[in-house]
This record gives C-alpha cells, sequence and structure tokens, in this order.
C-alpha cells in the first residue's frame, strides 16, 4: 500500500492542490519520486501496481459512491438517471424488465468486475515476464528514469484515444455484435447485455473473454504496439478509465464538454441490448452510420450551444478588432506627435 501511494502520478494529480511550490520544484520532486520507485522496485511490479492503482482511484471508489447513492437515496437518483427506477441497481439490477434465466444481483457484477479487472493486470504481468524473463528482450511498455516530454506524452496519449476509438468500434461491431451470432458474441450478450440500466459497476462486468476483447485490448494493444512510457500509459489508462466510470453510470448530468452525449450513447446502446453505438465516442459510429439516436456532431452542436461558443467567438472577435483599432490610433498618435517634435 505504501508503494501504491507513492506512485507519482497520483502526485501529479494532486500537488497543485497539496502544495505551494513553485512548479520547477514540483516537477524536480516528481522525476525524483519516479526515478526511486523505478529503481528500488522491479518494473513488472511498478506496472502493475500502478495500472491497479489507476483503476482503484477512477473505477472502483467513485463507482462506490454512486452505488451508496442510488441505495441511500433513490428519490434523489430516480431523478438524475436516464432510465428512471429502472436504473437502480440494488432494486432492479440494472434492468427495465425481468429477463429468462434471471438478472445479474449488483454483488455479482461487482464480483465478475474485480475478477476481470485483476485479469486485465495479470495478463500485463505475462506479457512483461515473457518479454524480459523468457524471450529476454525489452519490456513491452518503456519503464524508465527518464520521463516523457510533454509534447510527447500529449501525442501518445492521443494517439491511443485515436487507435482505441478505431479498435473498439470494428472489436465491437463486428466481433461481438456480428449479423451472425457466435460463440463470443452470445457470451458478451447474456453477460454486458443482461443489464439494460448501466450503472458504472457494469462498465468492466462481461465474460471475461469477451471483456478482454471489449476492453482490455483497444487500449493495452495500441500501447504496446507503440511501447509507449508507462507514465503515458497510465494518464491514457486514468482518461479511459474515468470516461468508462461516467459514461457507464446512468447519470443524465456528467461533467465534461462531450461527455453527456458519450453517457446517452452508452445508454442507447445498453437498453437496445446493441443495435448501435459501438465506438467509444461515436466518431466511428457517425461515419458508418451506426449511431443510435443524437450522434457525436449533434451533440458537439448542442454542447457549443449550451456553452454560446458562437456568441463568445464573435465577442472575441469583435474584442480583438476593437483592442487592433486602438492599437493602430495609439501608433498614429505617436506618429504624429514625432513629427511635430522634429
Amino acid at each position: 500500500m505504501d508503494m501504491l501511494l507513492s506512485l507519482p502520478v497520483f502526485g501529479y494529480f494532486l500537488a497543485p492542490g497539496l502544495t505551494t511550490y513553485s512548479t520547477s520544484l514540483n516537477v524536480l520532486f516528481f522525476y525524483m519520486t519516479w526515478s526511486t520507485l523505478v529503481l528500488s522496485h522491479p518494473p513488472i511490479k511498478v506496472e502493475i501496481l500502478g495500472t491497479l492503482g489507476i483503476r482503484i482511484a477512477f473505477w472502483l471508489v467513485p463507482s462506490i459512491a454512486f452505488l451508496l447513492f442510488d441505495t441511500i437515496i433513490p428519490s434523489l437518483s430516480v431523478g438524475i438517471k436516464h432510465q428512471g427506477g429502472s436504473a437502480l441497481p440494488t432494486r432492479t439490477g440494472g434492468t427495465r424488465v425481468s429477463r429468462k434465466g434471471g438478472r445479474p444481483e449488483w454483488y455479482t457484477v461487482i464480483g465478475l468486475s474485480l475478477f476481470n479487472i485483476c485479469l486485465g493486470g495479470a495478463i500485463q504481468a505475462g506479457v512483461e515476464f515473457l518479454f524480459t524473463e523468457v524471450l529476454n528482450i525489452r519490456s513491452a511498455l518503456k519503464v524508465t528514469t527518464t520521463l516523457p516530454m510533454p509534447w510527447g506524452l500529449a501525442k501518445d496519449v492521443v494517439r491511443g484515444l485515436l487507435l482505441r476509438e478505431v479498435f473498439g468500434y470494428y472489436i465491437h461491431r463486428f466481433i461481438l455484435h456480428p449479423s451472425s451470432p457466435t460463440f463470443i458474441s452470445k457470451l458478451h450478450a447474456s453477460y454486458f447485455h443482461s443489464i439494460t440500466a448501466p450503472y458504472s459497476f457494469a462498465a468492466h462486468y462481461d465474460h471475461p473473454a469477451s471483456y478482454l476483447l471489449f476492453r482490455f485490448l483497444p487500449v493495452y494493444l495500441p500501447s504496446i504496439l507503440f511501447r509507449i512510457h508507462l507514465l503515458e500509459y497510465l494518464v491514457l489508462l486514468s482518461i479511459v478509465t474515468l470516461e468508462e466510470t461516467l459514461t457507464t453510470s446512468g447519470y443524465t448530468t456528467v461533467p465534461g464538454i462531450l461527455l453527456g452525449g458519450v453517457a446517452r450513447r452508452q445508454d442507447l446502446h445498453s437498453e437496445g441490448r446493441g443495435r448501435g453505438n459501438f465506438a467509444p465516442w461515436g466518431i466511428l459510429d457517425w461515419i458508418h452510420g451506426t449511431s443510435i439516436g443524437p450522434d457525436v456532431m449533434d451533440d458537439a452542436k448542442d454542447e457549443a450551444d449550451k456553452h454560446h461558443v458562437k456568441e463568445r467567438g464573435s465577442k472575441a472577435l469583435d474584442n480583438a478588432k476593437e483592442s487592433g483599432r486602438e492599437g493602430l490610433r495609439s501608433w498614429n498618435g505617436r506618429r504624429k506627435s514625432g513629427k511635430q517634435v522634429q
């Protein structure tokens, strides 16, 4: 636990609120903590504990809080759920109607979800062990004391999110929801789609085989293909995990400019038992015409209208023009004054 709490990625997120040191000192402290961690522990241990720490901080803890909220204050929770009372997990199991063969109880969902998270960590450990101990080659992810530069980190994270969109869409649509049912698609339907009113714990509830295709590979595979730095992978995993937690919560109010639309599409995907909305962000659904309900472009337009982007842009342009005019008048005035002095 001490090692888990000492992971510098947590310090990176928490430091601005806990310290008044300058940015340079924060970076120096971050580098020293990371270097000490990498040099004093095996890389595979740092990677697995870092991965599990991200899952705990951005999925397990918020999911427990949401579950307690839905259980303790159901009258308030119902008002902000997309599917109302059917989305209360401890009362309905996350299904609108009881299906043949029963529906998963909330504690069963939690148990299998935790197993899937641990399974993903075990596979990561197995891959690293295979690379470093059996094949005697470099690790799958880059674990070094050198920190990635900000531009490189941003580039790798954005690329990871885009590739996740691509991998996620085509795996989800053609393997987990093919035109003719297969063994793996039936597993996905009988587990993940047994919950038609999602809640955050359901984000990782699936048969282990379909879970690895659905949640694990779209993030992990691009990361090892490009062998990104472990810190970059942890940042990418943090974004993806928090997004999955919020967008499967079932709440109508989700923070973020576009996360609200992602949450609506996820809710429609679960309610329709996989008729569409296969991609995490909906970009490829919009391109291929597989969106259910408002697509990603509709969401972007709605968010722009909600935040008055057009009006703010016009105001900013007008302010810029006015500043330019004032600067020009000031420059002309100084030029005339110079001529008079001469």
